[in-house]
């Protein structure tokens, strides 16, 4: 069961497959195809991280023994602007859990009003909006978001807009699909607008390299949407080189920055960020907006969580180890359930 594109839920199949797997790989239809893309990029460049994204899916797994095994995936947030809330936990012998956001809480209207505020300033000095996003999902609720703003006027008409990834504008088509599609996980309010909801005219795909790098020599008000989201790899890094020592410009990370990446040093402060073998000094402002992960919170995953039956076990995984113990202590005072966060290779009988 893969419960959605990510590479790191999806990454491993053809390892699978070379290993002599020849079973069934059950999926929605929307996963399959962001796969397909998914698949073909990291044969390339691998730099993908996880959320929730169209076509997810949480599992319920019966095994032999008729013991119930469930798995969380990557759990949406039920404010997602362009997604229906995830279906709720209905109950499990055992759940594996993810806990990415287990020690946080996402301030989504304070989130939006200071996404607003930077863009909206930014360009008003003349500079460059540099928004690292992930392909999958994060693109599309960026473009939502921009959108709404060129319809109130806080972004300019005169101010292109520009996608500057292969990758995401292909994941863009399968999101507009969806909507011409009337694909049932969308919200009805997106449905209504259709593809004009992921389209801040004048929007620009940028396709080629060539385009990508006469991008870089532009200059005047922009807003540059590019890959990769943690800024591990991708075009964005070129746009960033550029931007960060201008302090009319800003770069605006949106969603979990991971430690070790240098989406993460940017929003810890750093001062100078090491690319193509340089050090450049950040003199821009850095807008740390993480209320557009499309993982849902601590709080969120308790509304998840509380309407069900206890499992006999709740296993947390797929977080940082301070944002699993923080759910892990969170799930046992406030559910009372047996909630463990395991060791790396750790084995345990499900039944």
């Amino acid at each position: 069961m893969v419960t959605h594109a990510h590479l790191d839920h999806c990454g491993y199949l053809p390892r699978l497959v070379r290993h002599g797997f020849r079973g069934r790989i059950v999926t929605t239809e929307f996963t399959a195809r962001l796969m397909e893309i998914v698949l073909r990029d990291s044969a390339k460049l691998q730099n993908e991280a996880a959320g929730h994204i169209l076509g997810s899916s949480w599992a319920a797994l019966t095994l032999e023994d008729g013991a119930v095994l469930a798995v969380s995936g990557d759990l949406g947030r039920p404010g997602h602007p362009l997604l229906r809330p995830p279906e709720p936990f209905s109950g499990a012998d055992v759940l594996l859990m993810e806990s990415t956001y287990g020690n946080r809480r996402h301030e989504e209207q304070a989130g939006r009003a200071h996404f607003a505020d930077v863009v909206t300033r930014t360009l008003a000095r003349g500079g460059t909006v540099v928004i690292p996003s992930f392909a999958l999902d994060r693109t599309e609720v960026v473009l939502h978001e921009l959108t709404q703003l060129r319809r109130t006027g806080r972004l300019p008409a005169a101010v292109p807009v520009y996608v500057d990834s292969p990758m995401a504008l292909a994941a863009l088509d399968v999101y507009r699909d969806a909507l011409v599609m009337r694909a049932p996980e969308l919200r009805p309010e997106v449905l209504a607008e259709g593809p004009a909801a992921l389209s801040p005219e004048p929007f620009r795909a940028v396709r080629s390299l060539q385009e990508s790098v006469e991008l870089g020599h532009a200059g005047g008000p922009a807003v540059i949407v590019s890959a990769s989201g943690m800024a591990t790899g991708g075009r964005v890094l070129h746009h960033l080189r550029r931007v960060l020592p201008d302090p009319r410009n800003a770069v605006v990370v949106v969603g979990f920055a991971a430690v070790g990446t240098r989406a993460r040093d940017l929003v810890d402060g750093a001062r100078v960020l090491k690319m193509f073998g340089e050090y450049v000094p950040v003199r821009c402002q850095v807008a740390d907006v993480p209320h557009f992960s499309a993982h849902a919170d601590a709080a969120q995953i308790l509304d998840w969580l509380r309407g069900a039956p206890a499992p006999h076990v709740t296993y947390l995984v797929h977080g940082e180890p301070e944002a699993s113990a923080a759910l892990r202590e969170r799930i046992d005072r406030t559910l009372g359930w047996t909630a463990v966060v395991p060791r790396s290779g750790e084995r345990v009988l499900v039944r």
